[in-house]
């Protein structure tokens, strides 16, 4: 049997353990290196110790692991707490640092930029001055083609002056020349004109005096003609009659017709025009024309 001053005393010992075990467990869950507890060793004696000096050396012990614990664990938080300053520090001073070069990075692309646009308008520029060049260039070479063209236009009107009044003068020359020959030809014409008028007129009277001659003796044979078809009666005595006839070119009567006179004399007219048929008529177009359409008196002859 145990006596009841150890029962007492280990059981203090024990409790005096577990709180030792349980701040141990949450040194172990806090921040910082990793502390292990020094470990206690309790040597159980075959003998029985005094009860009051083992539990003043553990409690010892204990408040001097517990004060060891919390050092160590202040020690452990402040050195956590300066190597999350400096962490901080560290990311500040980066974060600072990319920022940093960032802006220098956004100037020296905006410089890029800057020289890229400068680049470009210095180029553009140039370009530019070449074509306005160019153009000048050009303005005047046409400039020049221009003042020679003008000076060849200049001299060729000239030229066509010299030749326009010479030519106006030689023209001048030869149209009093025509008017000359005009006149002159003229008078010849007028001259020719008066001498063949009067050849003509002469020429056309004695036509007309043939055509007369013509037209009655070519009337006198068709009247003959007719009296020769022409059956007489003695009731046609003292009586007579006007007929018109129509001749072809050929002297075929194309038409006869009663114009005034004795019936019984025009009945018989128009019967021996019909049984002649045809009339003698001159090839002559002049005497045709008079012929072609003529009046006859029809007088029976007995």
């Amino acid at each position: 049997m145990m006596q009841p001053e150890f029962k007492t005393a280990l059981k203090k010992s024990l409790l005096l353990h577990l709180g030792f075990v349980l701040i141990l467990v949450a040194s172990n869950f806090a921040p910082g290196p990793s502390l292990e507890p020094t470990p206690v060793t309790v040597t159980a004696s075959s003998a029985p110790a005094a009860p009051i000096e083992a539990v003043a050396i553990d409690q010892q012990q204990f408040d001097q692991r517990v004060q060891q614990l919390r050092d160590q664990r202040e020690q452990a938080q402040r050195a956590e707490q300066q190597r999350i300053a400096e962490l901080e520090r560290r990311a500040r001073a980066a974060e600072q640092a990319r920022a940093e070069e960032e802006q220098r990075i956004r100037r020296l692309e905006q410089q890029r930029r800057q020289q890229d646009e400068a680049a470009r308008q210095a180029s553009a520029a140039a370009a530019e001055a070449r074509r306005q060049q160019q153009q000048e260039a050009e303005r005047a070479r046409q400039a020049e083609q221009q003042r020679q063209q003008a000076e060849a236009e200049a001299r060729a009107a000239a030229e066509r002056r010299r030749q326009e009044q010479e030519a106006a003068e030689r023209a001048e020359a030869e149209r009093q020349q025509r008017e000359r020959e005009a006149q002159l030809r003229a008078q010849q014409e007028r001259e020719l004109q008066e001498r063949l008028e009067r050849e003509a007129q002469a020429r056309q009277a004695a036509r007309q005096r043939q055509t007369v001659t013509e037209v009655e003796r070519y009337t006198a044979m068709i009247r003959d003609r007719i009296q020769q078809n022409l059956r007489v009666d003695e009731r046609m005595r003292g009586r007579q009659c006007r007929i018109n006839i129509r001749l072809a070119s050929n002297g075929f009567v194309t038409n006869s017709s009663v114009v005034s006179g004795d019936q019984l004399v025009c009945d018989a007219a128009i019967r021996a025009v019909e049984r002649a048929g045809t009339l003698p008529v001159s090839s002559d177009p002049a005497v045709y024309e008079q012929l072609r359409n003529i009046n006859l008196t029809v007088i029976p002859e007995f």
